[in-house]
Parts: C-alpha cells; structure tokens; sequence
C-alpha cells in the first residue's frame, strides 16, 4: 500500500510538473509565433543521469517538443525553429518574427543531450553598455532569447540599489547619505563592483523603485522558463557614511584612482574580520529575499580591478570565508558565483598561494568560477583547473558594447570541443558568455548551440543551417555570404583585449598611425572579402528583404565596410600631406567626411544603432523635467567621456547613428581644418591646441541635454546599403587594404607606403 501511495504521488506530481512546463513553453510559443501555439505538443521526459535532454518531431501532424525542463523544451523549440521553420529570433524586441501560416512538421525526430549543464549569460558591464535604460519590453524578448539558446544562468542585477537602500537605512544612514553614495544609472555596474562611488549621483528615488519593480517582473519571467538567476550579495563595499555613523567599524579606504577617478570617488571595505561584515551579509540576503526569492546563486566579486588591503593568503582566506559565512547562515544551498576577470587581470600579484587560498576556504561545490575570456586566454589551464573547483568555459567578445564585427568562431569551436572531450576536466560545469555590450549576436548562439552537438561539430554545417534560419530558406548567396564570413572575416586572430572601433572613432585623429587602445581599427582579413560578403548579400532573394534577421546582417557588414573603406581614405589624405598638395587632401577630406556622413545615415536603418534610442530610453525614466536632462547627461556621458577624466573616454565608442555625426566626426573636422592651415599658410599643426579642443568638445556634447535626436528607424536599409556598394565598391576594387596593428595600405596611383606610429598629423 505503501509503494502504491508513493507511486501515485510520484505519478501526480510529475503531472504537475508536466502542466506547469506545458504551461510555460506554449507561453514562450504565444510570444514568439502568436497564433501558432495549436500547432504543438509539449512533453517532459526524464533527463538521463548528469545530462540535459530535448527531442522534437513531427506526429500526427503536430510538432512535439520533449525536454526535462521548460528550458529544454525551450530549447527544443528554437531547434524547430531554425532546422525546420527556418525562423531566427533576434534578442532585440524591435526585431519582428515573420512565420508562414501553416508551420512545417518535422520529417525526422531528433534527440540531443549536454552534460554542461550551466550556461550563463552577461556581465555587470553590460548592466552599464546596454541595459540601464531597458523597460520590460526590451527584456521579455531579451529572456525569450536566452531561454530558446538554453541560458540557465542569467546574471540579475537590477534593483540592488533598492535592497541596500533598507539595508543601510538600519544602520542610521538617510536617503540623501545613500543615494549619494549611489553612481548614475549607466555607471553602477563599477559601483557594485567596488570601483566607483557617487559619481554622476545621487541616484534618483524614481529609478532605484521603477528598477526594483522591473526586477521582480525579471525573475518571474525567468524562473516560469526555468532559469535560475543569479542574484547579489555583499563583498565588503560600504558607504562611507557608514565609516563616520559608526567609527568603530574597522572600515579601510580602497586605493583610490580607479579608471583615473579622483580620490573623492573611491570606495571602502569593511575588514570580513569586523563581526558586522557577516551581519551586513545577513540583513542583505535576507531582504533580498523577501523582495526576490532565490535560486541559491550568488555573484559577488571581491577586489575587481582593484588590490586588497593585504595580499597575505590568511587574509584573502578569511574574506571568501566571511563571505561565504553569511551566504550559508541565510541559505544553506548557496553557491557563490565568481568571476575569474578579477584573477586575470592581475596575474601577477593572483599566484596559486593566493587563489587557492580564496577558493578552498569554501566548503568543495559552494564556488563556481567563470573562466571569463577563454578566447584569448583560458586560465583553467594555468591554475590547475581552478584547483578542482567547478568552473565554467566563458567567451567574452567585446568590451564596452563596442560594435567590431569580430567573433572567432573556429577559436570558440576548437576550444570549447577540446575542453568538453577533456576527461581529466571533471569540474568542467558549463559554458558561458561575459560580453560587455549586446553584439555580434550569431557567434554567441553559436557557442551556446556548440554545447548540444556531441563530441564534435560540423562548423560548416551549422553555417549552412544558420544561413537558412537567417534568410527564412534556402538562399545560395545568403548561403555563400555567410561562408565567407566564417572562413574570411570572423577570424580567429582577432584579440579581443581592448577596444575596437573604425577610424572615424580615433580619440586623437591622425593621418597615420595606430588610434590607441579604445578605438582600434584594426582587421585580420583582407577587405575584399568583407565587400564580397556585402555583394552577395546584396543578391539574395528579395524575400529575404523582409526577415529581420538578412536586416541585421546586411546592416553588419555594410557598415564594418564603410568603416574599413574609412582607413583608405585617410590614406589618401596623409599621401596628399606629405606631397604638400593642398587641393588633393582637400577633396580626400570632403571624400572622408562624407563617408563617415554616409555611415551615419544608413545607420539609422536599425534602432539598436541610434543614439536617439538610447536618449529616448534613458528620458524614459525620468519622475519631472529636471531629471529628463539628468538621464540624458548619464546615458551620453558612459558613452562617450566615461568619467569625465580621459583616462576611460570612449571606452565605449559605438558606430551609432547621432553619434558618428555629432561627436566622432567633428573631431576630425578640426583636424582636417588645421592641416589645410598648414598646407595653405605653412603654420604647423598644434597638437595640444587641437587636444584641448577635441577635449572640449567631448564634454560640450556629454553634458549637452537637448533630447533632439530621433529615436525610430528611417531609411530603407536595403536600398540604402546597394545604393552605398554602388558608389563606394569601385573606390574598394581600387584599394587593398590588410589591417592590422602596424597598418599598410597599397594605393596603385601612388605607390606603397608604410603607416608609422608618429601622431604628428
């Protein structure tokens, strides 16, 4: 009778489980493909041991979806989607999802298994570069995304402010205290991250409550689809109110200077040693809680980018314990999620005493470690693996949101199936991606498809596939471009350490000469071969025309290649200078202004490439007037100035429409004006003149507030990019360029001529 009862309990509450998994994937359904939702079957099956498991097929005229989890049948329905309807979703909600009337039936069941059965997603960066400013309809597409790729582990960083704003209010501090302690919007990824405090505050009341209501909506949409989000907790950071309400406290100032900030913006630590260090931990988690509930993981990154009061191994020790501590007291399941950046970046002082010394003084399964830039260096193999603690294989792929069409798609393939068929990698959990900003979105899908392939994958058959999902059939030149992308130009050389950006981006223009690590132009393929990519895009079907996802595409390469057709031009200049021959550089400058001109217009065709946008999006938020033109200052400043100091401005450059025009290219209208000076009138250019007007500049357009820019796409983008071949293709055929750091560009009318790294001009 009692083997009878437990079977029948079992039996229910796997009905259960099966009505709420249903429930979930034909509401993933109903967003997606509205109307279709009839159409399918949705089934749970049981995962074999350590594996996650989904299958499709076609019965009965239906389309079935099995996996063990809504998220497996997540991701069984974007395998539908792109094998068999060939239908890709954007992460962008503005990016429409066309379908036929009548959906296809799969020919042939498929079944696919993954034993890494992590997958994170994000960065706190990107909390800054991209989503400050988003509302819930930007992230309902955004969590669909990341649950049809198989993300399980999305970080969940909005409305902390709101948390520590309760917290620090029971240790005496006001309102007017903490939300000073606060940065901007845009700039409170590096405060979380114990970099920056106050900087661009106080933080408005209107955005800490409308985050925190945007937060609970996350999270519930995320656990319905079965991601366990990754939540905060406290590493030390303290107000320094905290330090002057109670100076008892054994509270130390962090080494101010980070970024190049001023002394009056650093942060401070409270030693784990001091008894409310686990305290303050407790009362965090705890409201944290109650507000957000928890999926036991915890991310929390003691000492990025900045050095602890004591390097002694004891010490660091004694804060993962402290840490860790007050985790556990709250809920026993915790596991603290830890970003390896911070070890990377500092290799030299982070030795094995050291990191091992942080990692075992957590109890063995408790810290997870994201190996955070595999594809320039995997530190797995430099520390034992992590010295046997679970870790995570993580692709980076840009800093600062900027908008390179880079992506080393063999590099992720090669080294992700050497890591996967490791046998002595036991503690190999999952795979993951820290990016910085949202871009070059198909090589993320890709590493994060990689994972359910098997011991290996065909590369050039999940192109193929990847071209027909992305052209809505079967195209030839759709098809064909895209080889060319993965063979020519989506390289494996590409390092993705520091910025990129095309030459319209230069911080200091020059007419030779590297640009400096923010915005390095820099390519490793022959740009023949981006402008052959570009002409058979131009010659797919004009069905595709209609896909968001060809859009998207054509849009990509078009502008890397204008962008890249920029250093050809400035080739011209600089040959025209040093022939002292005013008229030629003249018509080369009208040639490259009006190029980067060209390049702002068509890239008003996409919203994700408009400054107006991001305005629009940052005003959005505002509670009155005043604070429309506070959101629009924070939103203009994390992109252009940073800081405000140098030492970061245009860290985060972008090719936007707004900005290319108003911002990048001034810079080298100056520059153009002073050298036609010195053409003309033999008066040399002054380099720190034209310095401290570019400088003014850039804080003239950070802190200027108008909201004028228009925010809706304009244009069509079709037209507009084989309108933009037809007059820039013949100047490409006449020019080869191969970049790289230590630039040389062939011009057949004049010769070759080696580009040095003097930034005389």
């Amino acid at each position: 009778m009692r083997l009878l009862r437990a079977v029948l309990i079992a039996f229910l509450l796997f009905q259960a489980l099966d009505a709420r998994a249903s429930q979930s994937a034909f509401g993933l359904i109903d967003r997606i493909l509205p109307g279709h939702g009839r159409e399918f079957v949705i089934g749970t099956i049981p995962a074999p041991d350590g594996l996650n498991v989904f299958e499709v097929e076609g019965l009965n005229g239906k389309i079935v979806l099995r996996g063990d989890s809504p998220l497996s049948q997540a991701v069984a329905f974007n395998w539908y989607l792109k094998h068999c309807a060939r239908i890709s979703v954007s992460w962008y909600a503005d990016d429409l999802v066309k379908a036929p009337q009548k959906l296809p039936v799969p020919a042939e069941k498929v079944r696919k298994t993954t034993r890494l059965r992590q997958r994170f997603f994000l960065n706190y960066c990107t909390f800054g570069y991209t989503m400050p400013f988003w509302r819930w309809r930007d992230w309902e597409r955004f969590i669909d995304w990341m649950a049809l790729n198989g993300i399980n582990m999305p970080l969940a960083q909005n409305g902390n402010e709101y948390i520590w704003q309760k917290v620090w209010r029971e240790y005496g501090l006001n309102d007017g205290e903490i939300r000073a302690y606060f940065t901007g919007p845009a700039h409170l990824p590096w405060h979380r991250m114990v970099n920056i405090d106050k900087w661009d505050g106080p933080l408005p009341q209107s955005y800490i409550d409308g985050q925190h209501d945007l937060q609970r909506r996350i999270l519930a949409r995320e656990r319905e689809l079965g991601l366990t989000p990754v939540l905060c907790a406290f590493a030390g950071h303290v107000p320094e109110a905290l330090k002057k309400r109670h100076p008892e406290l054994k509270v130390e100032r962090i080494p101010p200077g980070w970024g190049g900030f001023k002394s009056e913006y650093g942060c401070y630590f409270l030693d784990p040693l001091d008894p409310v260090f686990r305290e303050i931990q407790v009362k965090f988690l705890k409201e944290q809680g109650k507000e957000y509930g928890t999926n036991h993981y915890y991310g929390t990154d003691p000492f990025n980018e900045i050095p602890p009061p004591s390097w002694e191994p004891s010490y660091l020790a004694s804060v993962s314990r402290a840490i860790y501590g007050g985790m556990a007291q709250v809920d026993p399941d915790a596991v603290w999620l830890q970003m390896a950046w911070t070890f990377f970046y500092d290799q030299a002082h982070w030795d094995e005493a050291r990191l091992s010394a942080m990692i075992h003084a957590v109890p063995a399964g408790h810290m997870e470690l994201i190996d955070y830039v595999c594809e320039n260096q995997e530190m797995f193999r430099s520390t034992k693996a992590f010295y046997g603690a679970p870790f995570l294989w993580s692709y980076l792929g840009n800093f600062g949101g900027n908008t390179h069409l880079v992506g080393p798609i063999r590099k992720i393939n090669q080294r992700v199936t050497e890591a996967m068929n490791n046998v002595l990698l036991t503690n190999l959990i999952g795979v993951g991606a820290t990016l910085e900003g949202l871009n070059n979105p198909v090589v993320y899908e890709l590493l994060l498809d990689r994972i359910w392939q098997g011991e290996t994958m065909d590369l050039a058959a999940w192109i193929r596939d990847n071209a027909r999902a992305r052209a809505g059939g079967e195209d030839a030149n759709m098809e064909q471009a895209w080889n060319v992308l993965a063979e020519k130009v989506l390289v494996d050389n590409m390092n993705p350490i520091g910025g990129h950006g095309v030459i319209f981006q230069m911080r200091n223009p020059s007419l030779r000469g590297d640009t400096g690590w923010t915005a390095n132009p820099s390519v490793d393929y022959q740009n023949s071969d981006l402008f052959r990519a570009w002409e058979l895009l131009l010659m797919a079907a004009p069905a595709r025309r209609e896909r968001a996802s060809y859009n998207r595409d054509l849009v990509d390469v078009t502008r890397q290649c204008l962008g890249n057709l920029g250093m050809v031009v400035r080739e011209k200049m600089a040959v025209a200078f040093d022939k002292k021959d005013a008229p030629v550089f003249e018509r080369a400058a009208k040639d490259f202004l009006t190029l980067g001109r060209d390049l702002d217009e068509f890239l008003a065709t996409r919203s994700e490439f408009m400054l107006g946008k991001w305005i629009n999006d940052a005003r959005s938020w505002a509670a009155s007037d005043p604070e429309k033109a506070y959101y629009e200052k924070n939103a203009r400043m994390i992109i252009t100035v940073w800081g405000g100091n140098g030492k970061l401005l245009d860290y985060a450059n972008r090719q936007w429409n707004g900005l290319m025009r108003d911002y990048y290219l001034p810079r080298w209208q100056m520059l153009i004006e002073a050298t036609l000076n010195e053409l003309r009138h033999g008066q040399a250019v002054d380099r720190a003149v034209l310095e401290k007007k570019w400088r003014k500049h850039e804080k003239q357009f950070a802190t200027t507030t108008s909201g004028n820019y228009a925010s809706q796409p304009s244009g069509n983008y079709f037209a507009m990019s084989r309108e933009l071949y037809r007059k820039y293709s013949a100047c490409a055929a006449d020019f080869a360029w191969h970049g790289r750091i230590g630039i040389r560009s062939s011009i057949r009318s004049a010769g070759h001529h080696s580009a040095g790294h003097s930034q005389q001009h």
